[in-house]
């Protein structure tokens, strides 16, 4: 399903118009989360308050699914360090498997795509010999 991360200051709305495919909201969450917390130093670098923004996560019919506020990074950063909850591990953990799938199918394409020429090619070569005329014998001449 492809996702759309439309970023929201203030009043101000910055529409996303190129999207993700991702396999489900989850996904989509944490591609936010992620985006916003790289964000986060470069806002407060520029002096500029991250906690006015928020991603609004949206299907490709225009519907906001998640909002997602910028203080969730920070609220994320003042919990006690340790393991992630299982959620949030489960979804990395799929997150991965999904980025090696997708690479392995990439390369599944690329080799199907490589024989389907070769099948081409080997067709058109059999319907050349196919529709050449047949070659005399002894040089035309019969052996009687």
């Amino acid at each position: 399903m492809r996702y759309y991360f439309h970023l929201r200051i203030g009043r101000e709305f910055s529409p996303d118009e190129i999207g993700l495919d991702l396999p489900d909201l989850d996904i989509a969450y944490l591609e936010a989360f992620h985006a916003a917390r790289a964000m986060w130093s470069e806002l407060l670098a520029e002096r500029s308050d991250p906690m006015l923004r928020s991603f609004e996560i949206a299907d490709s019919d225009g519907r906001v699914l998640l909002v997602l506020p910028f203080r969730e990074v920070l609220e994320s950063a003042r919990r006690p360090k340790g393991r992630m909850p299982n959620e949030i591990q489960s979804a990395y953990t799929l997150l991965e498997k999904t980025r090696t799938l997708t690479e392995a199918l990439g390369e599944e394409i690329k080799a199907a795509q490589a024989m389907i020429e070769t099948t081409r090619r080997s067709m058109q070569q059999t319907r050349r010999v196919l529709a050449a005329p047949p070659r005399a014998v002894n040089g035309g001449r019969s052996g009687a």
